[in-house]
Parts: structure tokens; sequence; C-alpha cells
């Protein structure tokens, strides 16, 4: 029987007592929607779309003309949070002020009579740019040109506002067909966006050193945490990585985890895109590789630079700027229902990701559950080791087995053998069939707990970490429970889940610094160091004690200055 969440609905195996996403009690019968059916505003819920770790999206359509929407609900966990609210309502906000045609519109936002905070958006019949993406292929810049023009409008209309995507990549950005031409762009989901003032100060709560985006796009000031330095050039990064990977099919920095993905925004420079796909443009490379250099001052300053740069590279290439015309041969998708199977990734800071078979949200591709057996010898069959062999009755057993004629006088020995030891003789061999029993059994519970030890450790993956110092290049002592990392900052590595990690961090001319903390999520490490006082411990001397001694050390130079009356002005004035 599978266990379901009742507020995201997903379904677990029925040993996971609580739901990894949102830590609530899973109920043992399938719970209905209670929002299918509800009227939001002047729309019926129909069905969702999809869900995420803050809220869940929803198809609605008016009962009576028919039109659909798209309606987005706050978690309910999240109802008296006024921070999360805030940020929930910071997507409509943010769009609105932009009101730009490329960009998602937001129709309307309210909050229900049982606290269910929502907006409603307009729906895209239409496909995500990440339905371009094939791994291994590159999309033609005939195609990804005019689409990529587009998104710069979108972003520079939004920057104009003092709006920062901060999660830019294929999946957010959304191609349907308008006014007869097909791969119009519409970019979706502000729901992280970084708000300022006209003076450029945030007006959002996000704290220093939060990590907050998704790592295979991220710009390294954002993977880094150094949320104060993030601008629209953070943007041209993201876009720069997307450039990248519509142009050769591979994302720039690829890992296996968070840590690898970050140390490549970080510390290592992308392959440039043409020792990946030879038919990439040489003055389209160097646009991508603008994009995605270290520095923000590296990169162009604005989304207006970077279009202009794209802008002339096709007119240089004779490709033109104009969207090809809505056809039959690239036929429009309905919006999919969850996240796209080449999602590159979760948002971060976030959970582990789950082990497959705990993190499912469609109970039909549920993986095949471990079969179970009353029969403990089989534990190390799918351990891999041979089962022990269990004899229950011994005379039974050698008699299943008929003696071939040319041993038929070993076994009339055998036979007689037992006759004349009688009884003894039947209970000694009784004796070592129960001892091969009870032999048999133990090794059945060691590896039936060997096997659940190793089942047990698959389900709790280990904790990543990254860890980074003010200033850069820290060195760094982190220990846990029969284990170390060293290196300098930034860094990153795993951990147990729940371990207690001991950090040190050095550096010369500031003071040390220790903490601890308990990784039990993937998270960011960072430490400030002071710098030591020593110009200052000087000073103070020189203003006391040895005032003296150095005046007395002026007046020695100033006897031996040179008869030509050159002198250092320098010294002199001191």
């Amino acid at each position: 029987m599978s266990r379901i969440c009742p507020d995201c609905h997903n379904s677990y195996d029925d040993e996971v007592l609580h739901c990894p996403e949102d830590g609530r009690g899973l109920g043992d019968v399938p719970s209905t929607d209670e929002l299918i059916g509800r009227i939001i505003g002047s729309y019926r819920v129909v069905r969702m779309l999809g869900k995420g770790g803050m809220g869940a999206v929803y198809m609605g359509e008016h009962p009576v003309i028919g039109s659909k929407v798209a309606i987005k609900f706050l978690h309910p966990q999240y109802a008296h949070d006024d921070k999360i609210v805030d940020r929930f309502f910071t997507e409509a906000r943010a769009v609105n002020v932009i009101g730009h045609d490329n960009i998602l519109k937001i129709l309307d936002l309210n909050i229900t009579e049982d606290d269910r905070h929502y907006f409603i958006m307009e729906f895209l019949h239409g496909r995500p740019l990440q339905a371009l993406v094939k791994q291994g292929v590159s999309v033609p810049l005939q195609v990804a040109g005019p689409i990529l023009l587009q998104i710069c409008d979108a972003l520079e209309a939004a920057h104009r506002k003092g709006i920062i995507h901060r999660d830019l990549k294929p999946d957010n950005v959304y191609l349907i067909s308008m006014k007869g031409k097909k791969n119009f762009v519409k970019v979706v989901d502000f729901g992280i966006a970084r708000v300022t003032d006209d003076a450029g100060v945030s007006t959002g709560k996000t704290q220093t050193g939060m990590v907050m985006g998704t790592p295979a796009y991220m710009s390294p000031e954002q993977g880094s945490g150094q949320t104060g330095r993030i601008d629209g050039r953070s943007d041209v990064y993201s876009l720069g990585v997307m450039m990248y990977q519509l142009a050769t099919g591979k994302l720039p920095f690829p890992g296996t985890n968070f840590g690898e993905v970050l140390m490549g925004h970080l510390q290592q420079r992308p392959p440039p895109p043409r020792s990946i796909s030879p038919s990439v443009p040489e003055e389209y490379e160097a646009i991508i590789l603008k994009c995605l250099e270290k520095k923000q001052e590296d990169r162009y300053q604005s989304m207006k630079e970077l279009r202009e740069a794209a802008g002339k590279c096709l007119d240089a290439l004779g490709i033109s700027r104009d969207l090809p015309p809505a056809d039959d041969t690239d036929p429009e998708l309905p919006p999919a229902e969850g996240k796209p199977p080449s999602t590159p990734g979760l948002r971060t800071p976030g959970r582990p990701t789950l082990p497959a078979r705990m993190n499912r949200s469609n109970p039909n591709a549920r993986a095949k559950p471990a079969v179970r057996t009353s029969n403990p010898g089989l534990a190390g069959a799918r351990a891999g080791s041979r089962p022990p062999f269990r004899v229950s009755n011994p005379p039974q057993t050698m008699a299943t087995q008929p003696p071939s004629s040319s041993k038929a006088g070993l076994f009339i020995g055998i036979g007689a053998a037992i006759v004349l030891l009688g009884g003894g003789g039947y209970g000694v061999v009784k004796l070592a069939a129960q001892s091969a029993e009870k032999a048999a059994e133990q090794q059945s519970a060691k590896d039936a707990a060997r096997a659940k030890a190793s089942s047990k450790a698959e389900e709790v993956p280990p904790v990543f970490l990254s860890v980074v110092s003010e200033p850069l290049e820290a060195d760094v002592v982190a220990t846990w429970g029969g284990g170390e990392q060293k290196g300098q900052a930034p860094l990153s590595f795993e951990v147990p889940k729940n371990s207690k990690v001991h950090f040190e961090f050095s550096k010369t001319g500031f003071f040390n610094y220790a903490m601890d903390l308990i990784a039990d999520q993937a998270q960011q490490v960072k430490a400030v160091l002071k710098p030591t006082p020593v110009a200052e411990k000087v000073e103070n001397k020189d203003s006391s004690a040895n005032g003296k001694k150095k005046k007395s050390d002026r007046e020695k130079r100033a006897q031996e200055l040179p008869n030509d009356g050159v002198i250092d002005l320098g010294d002199a004035l001191k």
C-alpha cells in the first residue's frame, strides 16, 4: 500500500511515514484533491499541472465561456509565514510592474476564505525551451537566435524596473504561437526574483549567504551566496549558460551534484563551444564566452548590450531576426504535468535528492518493490551471496536422491551402520541436522541485517556542503565522525546526513574562526574573518614609548642628508 501526502499529494512506499518534502504525516489511503472542482475567482479548478516546494499550479476553466487560466496556490502550511507569503506574491507584483509582452501575465491575486493564497496567470498553449534541448545536439542559430533576442528584450524591461530574475533556465522560457508566428517567448516564474528600489537596494528579505536558484545556471556571485552583488549581469551569465547549452547540446559545467557544478562556476573556465560543436560561428562563440566571465565587470553590462551584440552577429551571418511562421511541422505541446524529464534540477537551497523509490508523485511510475519472502535464505541470494543449504529432515533428504548403481554398496553400508548404532546413531544425525539448521538461520539473519543496513544507507543520501570565506582562499579544516576535509575556500564536499561538522578557518593577517553545524540538509557554510589590527598596534607603540626613539632616528637621518640638497619629502615630513 502506498502513502499519500495530504499537502503535496506525492505518494511514497508504505514504510515512509513522513513526507520528505514538507514533513507532514502520510495517510494510508489515497487522498482526494480538495481544490479540484472549486471556484476560484471566476474559474473552476480542473486539474493539477505541476507542483514545487512552495506551491502548486492548476488549470482553471471559466464555467461559461470555457477560457483557460493557470492558478498558482501557495502550500497551506506556509499560509501563516509572512516571509514566504511575501515571496510568493513577489512574483505577481514583479510581473505586474514589468508589463512586457514576452513575460507571462498575472491576471489576479487573492486569498480564499480558508487562507489559500493564490494568483491567476494566463494559460500558455506551448512548450518550454527545454523541449528543444537534446543531449549532445546543437540547436541551429537560425532557431536559437530570434529566441535569444526576445529573452534579452524581456529581461532588459525587467532590469529597468529593478527586477532580477535569478532563476533563468530553459524550463522558465515558454515558446508559444502568436499572430501567426511560432517560438514567441514568454519568460515565466519570477518566484525568487530580486526586486530593488530606485537606489538599487533590495526590497526583499533574502539573507546574505543564502543560495537560491538552479545550480546549473547560477552565476558565480549567486552560487557563492553573495546576494548583495547580484544584479542584471547575473541574469546575463545565466542566459550565457543557456546559449552555451543550445549551441553545443551540453552544459558548460556538468556535474553529478551541486558541489561539482558550483566549483565549475566559481573556478573553471568553460570549454570553448567550438571544441564541442565546430559548427558554432566564431563570433557567436565569443559572445557566449563573454557572458560566462567569472567577474561581473568582464561580462556584458546589460541585456541591451548583449542584445545588440547578438543582433549584429546574426546580421553578419545573414540570419534573420524574424520569427518563423507557425505551421504543422512544429506542433505546440500542452503544458506538461510536472517538470519535464530533462529538467536540470530543483532550486537550491533544498533537500538532497531523494532515492527514486521515495520521490515519486505518479503511482503508476513506482519502482518495483523488493520481494518479500518468508525464506531467510533468499536474503543472501538477493545480496549476491550463495544461500546456505538448510536441512529440515536429513533422512528424507537423503532418500529423495536415488543412488546410482556404482554407489549402491556405499549407501547399503551407511544403512547398516545406522542399524548397528540404533537410536544413538539417529540421534547423532538429528543433532548434526539441527546444528546445520541453526547455523543456516544465523547466517540468514546476518545476511538480512546486512541487506537492511545497506538499504538504509541507500535511503539516506549524504548532505552536500558548500564552503566559502570572506576574504577568499582561507584555509579550511572540516572534521566529523570518521571523516576530514582540508582545502582552501571556496570548496565543497559531502558528509553523512545529520552528522556534526566542526570547521576551522585560518588566513594570514586574520583572526582564526571556528564553528560547528549539524548537516541536516544541503547548505552553504560561510565564514567572515576579521583582520588582525597589526598596523594599529605599531602606531600605538610609536605614539607612546617608542616616540622618542623614532624622533631620534629622524634627526640622525637628517644629519646624513646628501650635499646635493635632494631629500625624500615623504620621509622628511614624517
